[in-house]
């Protein structure tokens, strides 16, 4: 009997950090994720609103107003729009092609971050950047716009 109790100690002792790893695995997965929706949803946003707006002036409220309060919730990923302008810069861009709107949003993995720097040597080879989103909207009014990229 006495013996029983000892060997569940051990079994546990062997179990507990398997366990812990799988948890704080989850949770950073789940603060990837919420990210990645986050900043999905806010492209798509900008991209939508930017499609109706008539020149460049309005297009940069529209980002202005959509990135605003934008947070991401984990450290993993690095994302700074320039909030105050709404000016294209590496994090997102806002440009015509044709008749469309394309709204390009990057949140390459931040190397302050652990988790970051692991995601980046570990990940596979197309993971390698980061968030990539890429939104493509078609611009109803295109022929009487006057705004340029």
């Amino acid at each position: 009997m006495r013996f029983q109790k000892a060997q569940a100690i051990v079994e546990f002792a062997f179990v507990l950090p398997l366990f812990l790893l799988l948890m704080v695995g989850l949770f950073y997965f789940g603060f990837a994720f919420a990210d990645y929706l986050m900043l999905s949803n806010t492209t798509r946003s900008i991209a939508h609103e930017a499609s109706l707006a008539q020149d460049t002036a309005a297009r940069q409220t529209i980002v202005k107003n959509n990135i605003k309060d934008v947070k991401l919730i984990s450290d993993i990923f690095k994302w700074e729009p320039d909030r105050e302008s709404g000016g294209n810069n590496q994090y997102l861009e806002v440009k015509n092609e044709n008749n469309d709107v394309v709204v390009t949003t990057n949140a390459p993995y931040n190397t302050n971050s652990y988790f970051g720097r692991l995601m980046r040597n570990f990940g596979s080879s197309s993971a390698l950047k980061g968030i990539n989103i890429k939104y493509t909207m078609y611009r109803p009014n295109s022929g009487s716009s006057s705004g340029g990229s």
